[in-house]
């Protein structure tokens, strides 16, 4: 009889043990889900570029979890209403900026891979080669994530799919100006014939102009950056100053609930006071 009851806690516990696990994935499962849809349009966008998928999901459950912990420990344990709905709001409208300065990071890779191997599509058709094999040499030959996007095509193209198609597909993946321009030339020249690698010599030759000058812009711009950035931590910097000397005035900021309300209005308007003068001196070359 003791046998019998052992034998039905340890099935019972594993039973128990197993529907847990179960339930876990199906949660995290459907938490990833919800968390795509909430921020829909920089996550396609990064999934179009080829970006790291499972680093974007678990670095979204951080998030989730930093939101929640956050806003729970001001609200109920620091008893700061005011702090926990501004950290709240701040942790919530955070990580599309974060995706997008990761997704414009590789755009500008991609673009400035794609100069070299417009050059070595070039030199490979001045060779002799057919477009095909030109960027099959350029695919064994770019480096990642430009080698990535040629492999891709020459595959499809090897295993049956017109050159044409796989080109068009790739160029309204990617929707980069500049890949776009390399796979209409491309496109061009397989439909109405021509002189490819004189049009792959301008495009490199455009695409090296312009990154002169986006570097030309970016150093302009970037003393502006660098003095809006100081200014906006700077009243942070002067709390954390008198909080060292012990000011009581400037305790009341977290302690007392009008002191939370004026400290959470500030802490907004710097953040659309910065994001407003990068937004101005996001000057992008067309």
């Amino acid at each position: 009889m003791f046998d019998q009851n052992l034998l039905a806690v340890i099935l019972s516990s594993w039973l128990i043990l197993i529907a847990t696990v179960l339930g876990s994935l199906h949660l995290i499962c459907w938490w990833d889900s919800l968390l795509e849809k909430s921020f829909e349009q920089p996550v396609t966008r990064y999934l179009q570029l080829r970006l790291n998928e499972p680093v974007l999901r678990e670095c979204l459950r951080a998030w989730s979890v930093v939101l929640v912990g956050g806003t729970l420990a001001l609200f109920f344990l620091a008893r700061a209403v005011p702090l926990a709905v501004t950290f709240a709001v701040l942790l919530t409208i955070a990580p599309p900026h974060v995706i997008r300065y990761f997704i414009r990071q590789r755009e500008l890779l991609l673009e400035s891979q794609l100069i070299g191997s417009a050059t070595t599509l070039s030199n490979s058709l001045k060779a002799g080669l057919t477009v095909p094999q030109g960027l099959k040499s350029v695919s064994e030959e770019a480096p990642q994530p430009i080698q990535t996007e040629m492999t891709h095509i020459v595959h499809q193209f090897q295993h049956g799919r017109p050159l044409i198609e796989a080109l068009s597909d790739a160029r309204q993946r990617l929707q980069l100006e500049s890949f776009t321009l390399f796979c209409l030339a491309l496109e061009a020249a397989i439909e109405r014939g021509g002189r490819v690698n004189v049009a792959m010599d301008r495009l490199g030759t455009s695409l090296q102009e312009w990154f002169r000058l986006r570097r030309k812009l970016d150093a302009e711009t970037s003393a502006g950056r660098y003095a809006v950035l100081l200014l906006g931590f700077c009243p942070a910097a002067f709390v954390l100053l008198f909080l060292m000397v012990g000011m009581n005035s400037v305790l009341a900021l977290f302690t007392n609930l009008i002191g939370q309300i004026v400290l959470a209005i500030v802490v907004l308007l710097i953040y659309f006071g910065v994001r407003w003068a990068f937004r101005i001196m996001n000057i992008r070359l067309t």
